[in-house]
């Protein structure tokens, strides 16, 4: 009788510390402010019960899409004081103005708002780069035992704070920034609500926004430059130091124009963003007349002492930054780069790097960074370990490498064939990346006058739209999820044909052993591990 009793509390103290493991949020787009996608402390995963993650459930929510644009990647908070109980709580936003609770255990919708915001009129009109409707990614704060607060903007350009237990107004609601204006993903750093516009929607500016929660004061700058348009909206370093991409504009500091390169701002005294540094790569005029934007979200991290910087661009190739000399005297020289990954042609719209990078560390403490790429690999870029030579898109994973302060980023290992690889996130070892098998079209077959014209898709059951997202919308595929082993590259498992629809400036969310995936269709996959 004594050894049953050791062994129950020897079983209710490992199940107490298996839960444990398993409680995480994930309260931000990239996991973390400087959009690492690295989930340091989700054990949920491991490179074992990967090999056997099942679908554990797909909804579908009613969510319009717009043009081609429609449910983005979920929020996690892990233990929501609901009044059902306490429940894992995933928030699921539609470009419609739509937000969604879920009980992340079944897909259940627990409740289902419509910020109703009136449709703006001016500015550039609706197409494929400018869908309208709700594009930034919300952002969530946990403010207590059980209780969050979800921050939005709709179409309005308002700020909303939602209550994630019941999906009511926890604050009145704000003005934030003009409407229409598409604003990527939300960051949240010391109170402080950050994001970022591009493509000139809604006539604005391309600029960086802040909001002040404590103070409800919005400060932007302007780079008078390009769209500041990367997936996981502008990433915030632990300095408070606010970074992005700025593609689709020319360089030309002395004159104040800072596109095709990465600027750096920070709040001062009295509350503005204030331009501190900035950086642009050599063949930046190139970039631009190519339009091979730097159109990703940068990520900041530290390795000996360094407080470093990751970007890219549609050209495909990394640079790595030192945030303390940012771009050397000239603002013009990286630390290291990695040569061309893919995009030898080079091709401004079906290849490239779109997506998101990532920067996770292994267990000696040394950064490596996975690069999902759309097109065929470069065929001057090699990794050691090769598991194909990817023409549709992959991953691509380096280690970062320091020897008697000479900076290397060392290829590792190249990925399998991915269709439009898009987004990586890295938990226990494991790599999770998605193709979103979307069609990257962005111009018509050019034919002669006496050819016969290019077949024209009929307009899409959710409505008229313009003419590019028409053509893609009938030339998507479907997307992938994989799990890969973060360090060798290898395939663990992989999604298959499970996943029926595509999606176009989506992504992936992961926490507590499920990953989830919405696509273009109004449908959310969640796929999970044996529990």
């Amino acid at each position: 009788m004594e050894h049953r009793k050791k062994f129950l509390a020897v079983g209710a103290m490992l199940l107490a510390t298996f839960s444990a493991a398993w409680s995480v949020d994930y309260l931000t787009e990239g996991v973390d402010s400087s959009r690492t996608g690295w989930l340091k402390d989700d054990k949920s995963f491991n490179l074992t019960n990967v090999s056997g993650m099942k679908l554990v459930w797909k909804v579908h929510l009613d969510s319009k899409p717009h043009e081609m644009t429609n449910l983005f990647p979920p929020l996690i908070a892990d233990s929501v004081d609901t009044p059902a109980g306490k429940k894992e709580v995933a928030i699921f936003a539609g470009a419609s103005d739509d937000l969604f609770g879920l009980d992340a255990k079944n897909g259940q919708t627990l409740w289902h708002i419509n910020f109703k915001s009136p449709n703006p009129t001016g500015g550039r009109p609706a197409a494929t780069l400018c869908p309208g409707g709700q594009t930034a990614v919300p952002a969530m704060l946990k403010t207590g035992p059980g209780t969050y607060k979800v921050y939005a903007i709709s179409w309005d350009g308002r700020l909303h704070t939602i209550n994630p237990a019941d999906g009511t107004d926890a604050e009145p609601v704000e003005k934030f920034m003009p409407p229409n204006g598409k604003p990527y993903a939300l960051n949240i750093f010391k109170n402080v609500i950050y994001t970022s516009t591009a493509q000139g929607c809604g006539g604005l500016i391309n600029g960086i926004y802040s909001y002040n929660l404590d103070t409800h004061v919005t400060s932007l700058f302007l780079p008078s430059g390009g769209g500041l348009w990367g997936r996981r909206g502008t990433p915030v370093s632990p300095e408070g130091v606010v970074y992005m991409g700025t593609g689709d504009g020319l360089w030309d500091a002395e004159n104040g124009r800072l596109g095709n390169g990465i600027v750096a701002a920070q709040i001062d005294g009295k509350g503005e963003l204030k331009l501190t540094d900035y950086f642009s790569p050599p063949n930046a005029a190139f970039l631009f007349k190519r339009d091979l934007d730097v159109n990703t979200t940068p990520v900041a991290f530290e390795y000996k002492g360094k407080k470093l910087l990751i970007g890219t661009s549609k050209e495909c190739r990394v640079w790595l930054l030192d945030r303390d000399n940012f771009g050397g005297d000239d603002h013009r020289t990286d630390l290291a780069d990695t040569g061309l990954i893919c995009n030898d042609e080079p091709n401004y719209a079906g290849t490239g790097v779109w997506g998101a990078l990532s920067v996770w560390k292994d267990s000696a403490g040394v950064p490596w960074i996975a690069v999902p790429f759309n097109g065929p690999v470069s065929k001057r870029f090699h990794a050691p370990k090769e598991f194909s030579r990817p023409t549709n898109g992959g991953v691509a994973a380096f280690k970062v490498e320091e020897r008697d302060g000479k900076w290397a980023l060392a290829p590792q290992w190249l990925s399998v064939d991915i269709d439009m690889a898009d987004e990586a996130l890295i938990a226990n070892g494991v790599m999770f990346v998605y193709g979103s098998g979307e069609d990257t079209r962005q111009s018509h077959i050019d034919r002669a006058w006496n050819e016969t014209p290019e077949p024209q898709p009929p307009v899409p059951a959710a409505g008229p739209v313009s003419a590019q997202s028409t053509m893609r919308i009938a030339g998507g595929r479907h997307a992938v999820l994989l799990a890969l082993d973060a360090t060798t590259g290898k395939q663990l498992w992989t999604s298959g044909n499970q996943i029926t629809g595509w999606s176009h400036f989506s992504g992936i969310s992961a926490a507590n052993g499920k990953v989830y995936l919405p696509t273009y269709d109004g449908n959310v996959y969640a796929f999970g591990v044996g529990q």
